[in-house]
């Protein structure tokens, strides 16, 4: 009512209007940014293929360095054999073509020795020559096949990042929509989901331990971590974060994306983890989503996509995407895995 009078309807029309411009763009940039942040654990998982891969290389030119020595060393007796025979007498076809005068000789007995050992070294270093010489080439090409892995791994690097920087450009582009009374509205629309997934929570986190105080259905943990332990050093490092902002590739201290944020906080309860949502999952133990308790990464179903902490009573700590900081939410449905480092 304005000085006695209602409101006209074109106001409220326009309020309704605002009212569902806000859901659809609270559920654009929900979308965008599961989108951005998988390409984000794409460009991780690329960084991290090119770093093995660069290792890899390095180790392989060790490899093929020493091969090459080998080769070397062996050519070198080869070569010494035939001074050798050359200045006891030529090759050995014309030694052993003497055979029988220094047979007929007091020392043929001797000389035969000497010839059938000098046969027989030759053939050793002949033979260790082919070995080097085939493992230098074996080792070259291992090395070549790792060089073009690296280039291709650089490749990858390369479009994972233009690609989730396309991603974060869209998003960027829908948040820069959202302003002034409009953001007031999508703010209001994204409270009242994660309020009612909590409530959710809440009942579920309710429910499922009255079931499991019967001896059956399962719980949620929200029972206290003990001081100390690494899972409690590791949620409190991921929720001494909250506020930070979310930047793909980001491991901290002070911008994180998701696996960066879960990789940091258990780096300080002295476990090493990948920086990749899907190397992450692969590293921990998998464990049911009842038997979840502070400490345990979440995963969704493809776990390249995003990794969130849980914290107990239903809740997560995650870093979700562009336009977002870390923040603590309720445990939502898309997580379905779990794994505990």
């Amino acid at each position: 009512m304005v000085a006695g009078y209602a409101l006209p309807s074109a106001s409220a029309d326009t309020v309704a209007s605002k009212k569902a411009q806000a859901q659809a763009l609270a559920n654009q940039i929900n979308t965008l940014g599961n989108k951005e942040a998988a390409l984000g654990e794409q460009y991780d998982a690329a960084v991290l293929a090119a770093q093995s891969t660069a290792a890899k290389i390095k180790l392989q030119e060790a490899s093929v360095a020493a091969a090459n020595a080998n080769a070397g060393q062996a050519r070198s007796a080869i070569q010494a054999d035939a001074i050798d025979a050359y200045v006891n007498g030529g090759t050995l076809a014309s030694v052993a073509g003497q055979n029988n005068e220094m047979q007929q000789a007091d020392g043929g007995l001797l000389a035969s020795e000497y010839l059938n050992t000098l046969a027989s070294t030759q053939t050793d270093n002949l033979d260790a020559y082919h070995s080097a010489a085939t493992n230098a080439r074996i080792a070259t090409a291992q090395l070549e096949s790792l060089q073009k892995q690296q280039t291709q791994a650089a490749a990858a690097t390369s479009a994972a990042r233009n690609a989730a920087a396309n991603a974060q450009a869209q998003l960027q582009s829908t948040l820069g929509q959202v302003k002034g009374q409009l953001a007031t509205l999508v703010a209001q629309v994204q409270a009242a989901q994660q309020a009612a997934d909590a409530r959710a929570a809440q009942s579920r986190l309710a429910s499922t331990q009255s079931s499991s105080s019967s001896g059956g259905g399962f719980s949620f943990s929200s029972k206290p971590i003990p001081a100390g332990a690494g899972a409690g050093e590791a949620v409190a490092a991921a929720l001494s974060r909250v506020g930070d902002p979310y930047v793909w590739g980001g491991a901290g201290p002070n911008v994180f994306d998701c696996s960066g944020l879960v990789m940091w906080a258990w780096a300080h309860a002295g476990v090493s983890l990948p920086h990749f949502s899907g190397a992450q999952y692969a590293d921990t133990t998998h464990i049911p989503m009842s038997d979840l308790e502070p400490g345990d990464l979440v995963f969704f179903a493809d776990t390249g996509q995003h990794v969130a902490m849980y914290i107990g009573g239903g809740m997560i700590v995650e870093a979700p995407h562009t336009g977002a900081d870390v923040h603590v939410v309720p445990l939502y449905s898309e997580f379905v895995l779990a794994g505990r480092p």
